[in-house]
């Protein structure tokens, strides 16, 4: 069960977020006009990055939904581990009373098989506890990445941007960026604030609701 928590997530966030385009204006009569008016169009792109690595260990619905995470994931772990050592123990002791003698074979053959039964067991066990664990993976990655995107949408178009870049330390897309473009700190600043806010309203709703 070696799921790392979102380790993937400038992937499936944005490598590259499009949040709204400009439209290259003009009607040109040739070529050449449409080349000018392109450029001119570009020059004129309003453009700013995010440092996700930074973004992802600051934002602190992230960090805690990877804490979440990783204690369900120690959880299962130790869980087939204590079944694994108990299995291990029984399959001992069984190898033990054969080597002293001490079962007949009608004995043997049936400890035998209900000892193949509890490590078919255990593997079923280990294989589906697995699976749950990488199914709410994607569904904790899905939900980080909508609510992430959602506020980035409303951000850059009320910022003016016509493009929000992603920078990662592993997968960069970004080939040079002036550090003055960096908004990574003004984007942590809000989504945290906007959290903590969601947060408050919550705690206040169900403490409302145990009176």
């Amino acid at each position: 069960m070696k799921i790392k928590f979102l380790s993937s997530i400038c992937f499936s966030l944005f490598a590259l977020l499009v949040v709204s385009t400009t439209s290259c204006g003009g009607n040109a009569s040739n070529n050449g006009g449409v080349v000018a008016d392109s450029a001119a169009s570009t020059k004129n792109l309003k453009i700013a990055y995010v440092l996700i690595d930074t973004l992802t260990s600051q934002y602190e619905l992230y960090k805690e939904a990877s804490e979440n995470f990783q204690n369900k994931r120690n959880n299962a772990e130790a869980t087939i581990t204590k079944k694994g050592q108990n299995f291990a123990m029984q399959l001992e002791q069984f190898q033990n009373k054969l080597r002293a003698n001490q079962l007949t074979q009608m004995q043997a053959e049936k400890e035998q098989a209900r000892l193949a039964k509890l490590q078919q067991d255990l593997q079923d066990l280990e294989v589906s506890l697995s699976a749950s664990l990488q199914e709410e993976y994607q569904k904790e990655l899905q939900a980080l990445t909508d609510t992430i995107q959602t506020f980035m949408s409303v951000y850059a178009k009320g910022k003016g941007y016509d493009f929000v870049l992603c920078k990662s330390s592993g997968i960069d897309n970004v080939l040079y960026a002036n550090e003055e473009y960096d908004v990574t700190a003004e984007v942590v600043a809000a989504l945290n604030e906007k959290y903590f806010t969601q947060k408050a309203a919550e705690a206040k709703n169900n403490a409302g609701e145990k009176k």
